[in-house]
């Protein structure tokens, strides 16, 4: 049996503000920096033999912070990269929600039902990170795994390892910045073991 390590980038500049960043990026706080800190720690001793990293510059940053001094490879692949919200990208959350009451309402809501002219919806996200995540497992059978990327890509590949349709997606917990989900996989069934879990983060008192 092998384990896929899934990780959001930590806390950054946008996240603070409550801007939407999808394709565009914003730096890590010191926080984040340090959320990513405290999980390199965690994960010091994890068999991990290979980090696949959105290449946003915060997802980058997070990985290399996790691997620390360790020999382990970093692949940028952009099939982990956020979802592009278009005309959203950069926007602060309330404004939008003030300039497109109806369209945000369903993001959040009714995510099956969102659809935009200029970037991605929940069906295009599964459609772009799922066949690619089928294609990670035959590539790198046997290997232990470590996925460094973004909150909606997150969100589809738990909605996909827990049978759950798009419609679903936000349901469950929440998945904060510098969190750990850790799914063990066999042969011909895939779990998770450990959903979006920030103990780590509490360490010494540390928590945001």
């Amino acid at each position: 049996m092998s384990k896929l390590y899934l990780v959001r980038h930590g806390e950054t500049e946008w996240n603070v503000e409550g801007r939407l960043q999808g394709r565009k990026n914003s730096l890590l706080t010191k926080w984040g920096r340090f959320q990513a800190a405290l999980l390199s720690e965690r994960l010091k001793f994890a068999p991990i033999d290979l980090i696949i990293a959105s290449p946003s510059p915060r997802t980058l940053e997070t990985a290399e912070i996790i691997r620390n001094e360790r020999d382990i490879p970093i692949i940028q692949d952009e099939h982990f990269l956020e979802i592009d919200f278009g005309h959203w990208d950069g926007r602060l959350k309330k404004d939008i929600e003030e300039s497109e009451p109806d369209l945000y309402k369903l993001f959040w809501e009714q995510p099956h039902l969102y659809k935009t002219a200029n970037g991605e919806d929940f069906y295009q996200v599964r459609e772009r990170v799922l066949p690619w995540l089928k294609h990670i497992f035959d590539e790198y059978r046997d290997k232990n795994i470590l996925i460094v990327t973004h909150e909606v890509v997150l969100r589809v590949l738990l909605s996909y390892f827990d049978h759950a349709p798009v419609e679903k997606l936000w349901d469950g917990p929440a998945i904060q910045s510098g969190s750990l989900t850790i799914v063990e996989l066999s042969a011909d069934q895939a779990s998770v073991s450990l959903h979006a879990d920030t103990s780590h983060l509490r360490v010494a008192g540390h928590l945001k």
